[in-house]
C-alpha cells in the first residue's frame, strides 16, 4: 500500500461488518463519509464524534479498571476476528483518529490526514496480526502528528490562497497588461522560439481555469506519505500520483522544514505553501513535469527552451505568484536566473 486512496478504500471495506460497543453506533455514518472520489463533508462531524468516543472511553476505564488507554478501546471496539479482520477495523478507527475536515471553501472540502509520526507505514501495514497483542503494540506507539494543527492550517489556507491566485492569473492574462506580457515572455520564450505569445497565453489561460477548477473540487486531501520516512523521498517537498483517482496532494520534510520560516527577504509560509500546491495540481490537471527545479534557474536558456518551460511544473507555479504581485526573495531570484541546465526533458502533451 503506497497512497492515500489504498487506505481509504479498506476502510470502507473494514465498516462493512459491525463494530464493539458504543463506536458501533457511528459506524453507519462512517460509512457515508467515505464516499467515491473523497469524504462527504456532510458527515465531517463523525470524525470529532469517533475522537471523543475513544478519549472518552479511555478516560472511564482507566478510572474504573486502571491505566486503559486509547490502544485498549480501539482494539476492543475493534471485535472479534471476522473475514474483514479485526485489525483492519482497529486500523479503520485509527485512521479516523488522525483524519481532519480542514475547511469547506466554495464547492471543495479540504481533509488532511496526519498519522503518527512513529507510523513509517501506512496504518493498514501496520499490524502483523489480528492478536489483541500485536494490535495494540502497534497502537501504543507515540501518537504526536507528522503535521500539527497549526501545519494543517497553513495547508488548508494554502488550497484557497493558491485558487485565488490561479484565477486571478487567468484575469491578469485576459487583460495582456504590458507587465503581464513581458512576464510571460520571461517565463516561456527563448531567443529560438517560435510560439506566438498570444497563443503561450491562450495556453496558460486555459491551464490556470483547470488548476482552479481542480481546486475546487469536491474534495481535496493533504496526506502524509508514511512509507517516504524510511527513503529518499522524504526529504522532498511535495508529490502527486497522476493516476490516483481522488486529489490527494502529498506534502512531506522539506515542506515541513519551511513551514513557518518567514523572513524579510523570502516568500511567507503561505504563498510558498500555496506554490507547492499550484506546482502539484499542474501535474494533476495538466500533465507536467518536472524538467527543472526553481533554484536552477526558470528563464529559458540552452537546454531549457519557452516550449519545455510550458511543460515544467515550477514554471507555471512561480509565474502564477510572480503575476499576482506575490513573489519575493530568493523566489523572485530563481524566476530571473537563467537556467543552468534541465532535470529531463518533456515526453508527453499538455492536458489541455
Amino acid at each position: 500500500m503506497n497512497k492515500f486512496e489504498q487506505a481509504y478504500k479498506a476502510a470502507k471495506d473494514a465498516l462493512k461488518t459491525p463494530l464493539i460497543g458504543d463506536v458501533e453506533q457511528l459506524r453507519s455514518d462512517m460509512s457515508a463519509l467515505l464516499v467515491d472520489g473523497g469524504p462527504s463533508d456532510t458527515k465531517k462531524e463523525v470524525l470529532d464524534k469517533v475522537r471523543t468516543e475513544i478519549s472518552q472511553k479511555a478516560k472511564k476505564s482507566s478510572f474504573v479498571f486502571g491505566k486503559v488507554g486509547e490502544a485498549s478501546v480501539i482494539t476492543n471496539a475493534a471485535g472479534a476476528k471476522d473475514a474483514h479482520g479485526k485489525r483492519k477495523k482497529a486500523a479503520t478507527l485509527k485512521m479516523f483518529r488522525h483524519l481532519y475536515h480542514g475547511s469547506k471553501i466554495g464547492g471543495a472540502s479540504i481533509w488532511v490526514y496526519s498519522p503518527p509520526v512513529a507510523y513509517d507505514k501506512w496504518i493498514f501495514d501496520m499490524f502483523s496480526s489480528d492478536s489483541d497483542d500485536d494490535i495494540k503494540k502497534t497502537l501504543k506507539k507515540r501518537k504526536d502528528e507528522v503535521y500539527s494543527a497549526h501545519h494543517r492550517k497553513i495547508m488548508v489556507d494554502a488550497i484557497s490562497e493558491a485558487k485565488r491566485v490561479a484565477s486571478n492569473a487567468v484575469v491578469k492574462l485576459d487583460t495582456k497588461s504590458e507587465e503581464t506580457v513581458d512576464l510571460v515572455n520571461q517565463y516561456f520564450t527563448d531567443s529560438g522560439s517560435t510560439y506566438d505569445t498570444d497563443d503561450i497565453i491562450k495556453t496558460l489561460t486555459k491551464g490556470y481555469k483547470k488548476i482552479a477548477a481542480g481546486l475546487g473540487s469536491s474534495s481535496l486531501v493533504i496526506s502524509d506519505e508514511p512509507g517516504d520516512r524510511l527513503s529518499g523521498g522524504w526529504k522532498d517537498w511535495a508529490f502527486i500520483y497522476t493516476a490516483e483517482q481522488m486529489k490527494v496532494i502529498y506534502l512531506q520534510n522539506a515542506w515541513l522544514q519551511k513551514a513557518d520560516e518567514a523572513t524579510a527577504d523570502n516568500s511567507g509560509p503561505l504563498h510558498r505553501c500555496a506554490r507547492t500546491i499550484i506546482h502539484e495540481m499542474s501535474h494533476k490537471e495538466l500533465s507536467t513535469e518536472d524538467v527543472v527545479y526553481g533554484p536552477r534557474g526558470l528563464k529559458p536558456n540552452g537546454t531549457l527552451t519557452g516550449a519545455y518551460a510550458l511543460h515544467n511544473a515550477d514554471s507555471w507555479a512561480y509565474f502564477a505568484i510572480d503575476v499576482n504581485g506575490l513573489l519575493t526573495g530568493p523566489g523572485k531570484q530563481n524566476a530571473v536566473k537563467a537556467c543552468t541546465g534541465i532535470r529531463e526533458v518533456p515526453n508527453g502533451n499538455l492536458a489541455l
